[in-house]
């Protein structure tokens, strides 16, 4: 092969691996709790969410949850989710709740005197995928409030932030995105359930 006939190759070649990155890509936001030792604890926890007043949409009303960039950071194509942020945060917690022993359930609006209650607010969280001809860089954030709540009036703000940045293979595959996205929710659950389990059975 001639040196022409090589730089069309290789010119055909990144033209075909930067369009790889140009059709929105859709990942499934699950959620499994850390297999972690809890003490027993006891008691029904009732959990809400208030979702962000505009949810990042596409033109056909698909969830937003990240952006494939080019190598300069020029987005693409979005990464989509059949789920909002605020569903999946507060289904990790209810799960991780259950684990530690308590009687946890979802509600949409807490009632008044609630004796045990959470609310996540101010949810947010952002996956952004640089692909560039030889790796790809990964960067996500999870950030979102928890508001404890008891005997119907708040105690505290808990506030929680993941973060993580890494270097991968050229291609990010779709199972790669959804461990990314999960490793991140299963950090910021650490942070928060023992600061939750200290202040429901503090006396």
């Amino acid at each position: 092969m001639n040196s022409r006939a090589m730089s069309l190759f290789m010119l055909l070649l990144l033209t075909l691996l930067s369009g790889c990155a140009t059709v929105d890509q859709k990942i499934n936001l699950t959620y499994k709790p850390i297999d972690k030792p809890y003490n027993r604890n006891t008691g029904e926890v009732f959990v809400s969410r208030i979702e962000a007043a505009m949810l990042l949409k596409n033109s056909n009303g698909a969830l937003i949850v990240g952006s494939l960039n080019n190598v300069h950071g020029v987005k693409q194509a979005d990464l989509l989710s059949d789920r909002t942020i605020g569903e999946w945060v507060s289904d990790a917690l209810v799960q991780e709740l259950k684990q530690a022993g308590y009687s946890a359930a979802y509600k949409d609006k807490l009632t008044a005197g609630t004796a045990r209650g959470i609310v996540i607010n101010d949810i947010n969280a952002f996956m952004t995928v640089n692909k560039g001809s030889v790796s790809s860089e990964t960067s996500q954030e999870l950030k979102f409030n928890v508001d404890v709540i008891i005997n119907g009036a708040k105690l505290k703000t808990l506030t929680i932030a993941a973060r993580d940045k890494k270097t991968l293979a050229l291609t990010v595959s779709q199972e790669e995105k959804e461990r990314i996205m999960l490793l991140s929710l299963q950090d910021a659950m650490q942070q928060v359930m023992p600061e939750l389990i200290l202040l429901f059975n503090k006396k």
